[in-house]
């Protein structure tokens, strides 16, 4: 590939104008380290245009929110503005997609993050998660799932199968008495289910979903532990309902984002389509596709309008941070990694703003961490010291 086809590529991709197969195409270029050359010259050459003030300049608002990591001022704080040369920004933007992370920042010449003063101990490769989760059974069988093979379990009038990091749950209605399955996901694993209505639903890491193996009576009630996305099938006779973290969203035939994880301050529901009610044991609102209710701790449930693309990152293979604390930051990459994070000396001040593949390595995204001057070191049994 030339390095005028790689740059219509990187280019298409900043603006999102790229057509699946193009997708395809530099998905594929970005996979094999012998192009690294070509991509490195190739994005070279976006420096030189952007040094003439000749790059198009509809790149900006997406360069302008990828390209820049902060660390917002707090009280007493400073702000921290790191901008990358252009080349290594568009490589940060295909980090960000999660493809070609891997050739690219193990070609660099340190991809380790630094260590403590006096530390020379080297970490292992701590991997990403993949597709994993454990399928539990009316009878208490554990069923241990990936993304190889195929398996199909029988449950009374319900077929299972397991094909390619998903379950495809068919069979007609129970007539006796409601028998549930239970998807877990463990720290560094993710997947998905088809349920008996054809509602699909994606399961980040770290989390449960409780269901019937086949829907009776006049409702769809599951619920969650954790974090799922839900893309949900429309019957009027019969509303597909989520308990998750204290509260219940109803559901009219749409798509949303649940996260309730124990150790979050609050529960976040966020609507992409449709219409759903979020109700705690003290009021209840009606969501708008683009709005997200916070329940706290009391109960109270706020509305506001958020960028539902920040909020499904995790479902399409990246994090994306929008003025999140270090905590906040770490624990997704604790949930991804399946590694624990302490602070000694406290929890550093500031924000953060940024997206990375979840297809990187723990050193290759804690080393986008340290160009905001996060200090920190790795221990043995996958712990994570964050350092002032």
């Amino acid at each position: 590939m030339d390095q005028q086809r790689i740059h219509y590529l990187i280019s298409g991709f900043l603006t999102g104008n790229l057509s699946a197969a193009e997708k395809a195409e530099l998905d594929d270029f970005l996979k094999d380290p012998a192009n690294r050359e070509t991509f490195v010259a190739a994005t070279s050459k976006l420096t030189e245009m952007e040094e003439q003030a000749a790059y198009d300049e509809s790149l900006e608002p997406v360069l302008s929110r990828v390209l820049d990591v902060d660390r917002t001022p707090v009280s007493g704080g400073r702000t921290v503005r790191f901008r990358f040369p252009y080349w290594r920004v568009a490589a940060a933007v295909v980090l960000a997609a999660g493809i070609g992370g891997y050739w690219y920042w193990s070609n660099k010449a340190s991809q380790t993050p630094q260590l403590a003063k006096n530390e020379s101990t080297k970490p292992a490769v701590i991997l990403p998660g993949s597709n994993k989760a454990t399928l539990i059974l009316e009878d208490g069988t554990t069923v241990p799932l990936d993304s190889t093979g195929h398996q199909t379990i029988r449950q009374g009038n319900t077929l299972v199968q397991r094909n390619n990091g998903q379950l495809l749950y068919s069979g007609q209605p129970a007539t006796a008495k409601l028998s549930y399955n239970i998807l877990a996901t463990p720290k560094g694993g993710q997947f998905q289910v088809v349920l008996p209505d054809g509602t699909k639903v994606w399961l980040n890491a770290a989390s449960r979903l409780k269901y019937p193996v086949a829907f009776a009576g006049n409702e769809r009630l599951v619920e969650l532990e954790g974090e799922a996305y839900f893309e949900t099938v429309k019957d009027a006779h019969k509303p597909f309902k989520v308990k998750a973290g204290g509260f219940d969203v109803q559901v009219l035939g749409t798509s949303f984002d649940i996260m309730a994880y124990k150790d979050e301050k609050n529960t976040h529901t966020t609507l992409i389509s449709g219409a759903v009610k979020v109700a705690s044991e003290k009021e209840s609102k009606l969501l708008q596709p683009g709005q997200q209710a916070v329940v706290n701790a009391n109960a109270d449930i706020g509305v506001s309008t958020v960028n539902t693309d920040e909020v499904i990152a995790w479902k399409n293979g990246y994090f994306s941070f929008r003025d999140a604390d270090i905590a906040a930051v770490m624990r997704q990459l604790e949930r991804w990694y399946d590694v624990t994070v302490s602070y000694p000396s406290g929890i550093p001040k500031g924000t953060f703003s940024g997206e990375m593949g979840r297809g990187l390595t723990l050193a290759e995204a804690l080393k986008i961490l340290e160009q905001t001057n996060v200090n920190f070191r790795i221990e043995e049994g996958r712990h994570i010291v964050i350092l002032p």
